[in-house]
């Protein structure tokens, strides 16, 4: 393993940096704030809109460093800087709703840090809205007919096995005009192609004028694949996929044994963990 002394840390959300309760452990809140204290940027680089990824990093003290939104679509701070935001082609975008609608496939398409859904008593919406806490907007057959390019679809899938083959479906049938990923056994969401937490970290990573070598990145998902392939030190939590452990340096424990917490202590300030 080849990496410089620690000075970012990359955190994930759903599956790292929280536990399985969609909440943060105080001792993951401990570590973070201990790692800033120490000089050390750390930001969060997440699948979720930056609505919802901005309670979470106002609750780990992240001040104004830009957090990674999207899956790399998005980079802005607290104050509403935005240096990065990636937009599916808008004929990409409605080549894909066709279908979507054809098939009666449940999406959720995200404008401009907004949610809209179809239908707001469909039961994936609802679900969905109580785990993550984000109200959506009801725009019924509007959501197949938009007129601004979106940043990211979101398809709910009844399997993991659904979803890695919407995943396959739709990277060849978009190469080159659209990334697919997952950030959850059952979602299958689709962005620019040009987006993903790995691209989008480097560019924060110059932003901020530290080299790659002396980042840290933790996660779990398809989804940060990428992002542990670009850092200088990259950690999957035990509850990862395989594939995702299979691109990390090492593995924490999981989430709901503050594997965060730990990781940090063992790299970052140098507790022996």
């Amino acid at each position: 393993m080849s990496f410089g002394p620690i000075k970012m840390i990359a955190s994930d959300l759903d599956g790292t940096m929280l536990d399985s309760s969609g909440k943060i452990p105080e001792e993951n809140l401990r570590a973070v704030a201990e790692a800033i204290r120490a000089g050390v940027v750390v930001t969060i680089s997440t699948g979720r809109m930056y609505k919802s990824a901005a309670y979470f990093a106002s609750l780990l003290g992240l001040g104004d460093t830009p957090i990674i939104c999207y899956n790399g679509a998005m980079l802005r701070n607290s104050t509403g800087d935005t240096p990065l935001h990636l937009r599916l082609d808008i004929d990409v975008a409605r080549e894909m709703l066709a279908i979507f609608r054809e098939r009666g496939t449940y999406v959720q398409s995200y404008i401009d840090d907004e949610l809209y859904v179809k239908d707001g008593d469909d039961l994936n919406f609802l679900n969905y809205q109580r785990h993550f806490g984000i109200m959506g907007k009801v725009i019924g057959d509007g959501i197949f007919e938009p007129q601004t390019p979106p940043t990211k679809f979101l398809v709910k899938t009844n399997s993991f096995g659904a979803s890695r083959a919407m995943m396959k479906e739709f990277s060849d049938m978009f190469a080159g005009r659209a990334y697919v990923t997952s950030s959850n056994v059952d979602f299958v969401e689709m962005m620019n192609p040009g987006a993903d937490k790995g691209k989008c970290l480097r560019m924060l990573a110059g932003i901020l004028g530290i080299p790659m070598e002396n980042v840290m990145v933790l996660g779990d998902g398809d989804n940060d694949i990428e992002m542990m392939e670009t850092a200088g030190l990259a950690i999957a939590m035990a509850n990862a996929r395989e594939e995702t452990k299979a691109s990390a340096h090492g593995t924490a424990p999981s989430n709901d044994e503050c594997g965060v917490a730990w990781a940090i202590g063992k790299y970052v300030l140098d507790k022996g963990a």
